[in-house]
């Protein structure tokens, strides 16, 4: 999980594999790329937000990493606004969103009072923009952080697409797994079952993030090392080449290079356990079921001592799961 002063979030990143102990990864904009980030943000930043090219082809993985805090209550309904772009950009983004909504209990809104464009303070669960660098998104309802409102911040960018957006299939693969962080899903490569830590030469990682990024050991621990095994916290299965929630990795930072079991390859779309994570997360089945699974749950856990994080997350989730069944009871 990630401490209340830097929410999960996710980027689509290069490298051995910058992944994030938060929600998403930074691929990488266009190169030469002048997209600055919002200075409000520089105490908020998704872990792996470094943006730069992809490197690599490679493949094996791992499929579904649910950070369990960051869900959203079940049945819930995801309001959507945007920062710039023309209609028709904001409406694939949307349409690409909804490949992942069809496999749950959720539903997804126009965001705003004003419409679909983001207003100042807009508390809508998904705030798209275009501006800052890289692709990235906060994990779950870490988009929900009163700081990222209290600064009109954005919780999921795609820099560039409103000016020179990736050619198909890749535009889709981007959005797929961006939103797979909206939704709750951590990087494969950080998952507990993943054994990505014995792969890497540390030392080369520790260097190259030192010299480019200014990035100590502990950052570069958050952002690559393998997420603790706690079933309480996370949700993991069986390896995936196929995963949405893979990107690409850089042989030159792995022990085997290219032969490694932790080089990765970029996908486009989602895989039958993609489906299967996102479907046991938000069962549409047994939705009710689910939600006072969740709220009876809640409680018991909060109650408990544990790390500030996890608390946050977990108190926000519980104020979204009460506000469900509130509106169900109307």
């Amino acid at each position: 999980m990630t401490a209340r002063s830097n929410p999960a979030i996710c980027a689509i990143c290069c490298l051995a594999l910058a992944g994030s102990a938060q929600a998403h990864s930074l691929e990488i904009g266009a190169s030469g790329s002048e997209a600055k980030w919002d200075p409000a943000r520089l105490n908020y930043l998704p872990l792996d937000r470094v943006p730069h090219p992809s490197l690599g082809t490679g493949h094996d993985g791992l499929e579904y990493v649910v950070v369990l805090p960051n869900r959203w209550a079940q049945t819930q309904v995801l309001h959507v606004c945007f920062v710039g772009g023309a209609p028709d950009l904001r409406k694939k983004i949307v349409s690409i969103a909804e490949i992942w909504i069809q496999h749950t209990n959720l539903s997804l809104a126009g965001g705003s009072e004003n419409g679909p464009d983001c207003a100042a303070h807009d508390k809508s669960e998904i705030r798209i923009g275009f501006a800052e660098p890289g692709y990235w998104s906060y994990i779950g309802n870490d988009s929900l952080t009163q700081d990222l409102i209290d600064n009109s911040l954005v919780s999921m960018n795609f820099e560039g697409f409103d000016k020179n957006p990736p050619a198909e299939p890749r535009f889709t693969g981007i959005v797929l797994h961006e939103w797979g962080h909206a939704l709750g899903l951590h990087h494969e490569h950080q998952s507990p079952a993943s054994g990505c830590d014995s792969e890497y030469d540390w030392t080369k990682l520790y260097a190259y993030y030192q010299q480019n990024y200014g990035w100590d050991k502990k950052m570069v621990d958050n952002n690559v090392k393998q997420l603790m095994a706690d079933r309480s916290a996370y949700d993991w299965s069986e390896r995936d080449p196929q995963s949405i929630m893979i990107y690409g990795s850089n042989p030159k930072f792995l022990k085997k290079g290219a032969h490694s079991k932790c080089y990765f390859h970029d996908n486009n779309s989602l895989s039958n356990l993609d489906v299967t994570g996102i479907e046991k997360t938000y069962p549409a089945a047994s939705a009710q079921v689910a939600l006072k699974f969740q709220s009876a749950t809640l409680p018991i856990v909060l109650g408990m001592k544990i790390p500030d994080n996890l608390r946050f997350a977990l108190s926000r989730q519980q104020i979204l799961v009460n506000k469900q069944l509130n509106l169900q009871k109307q």
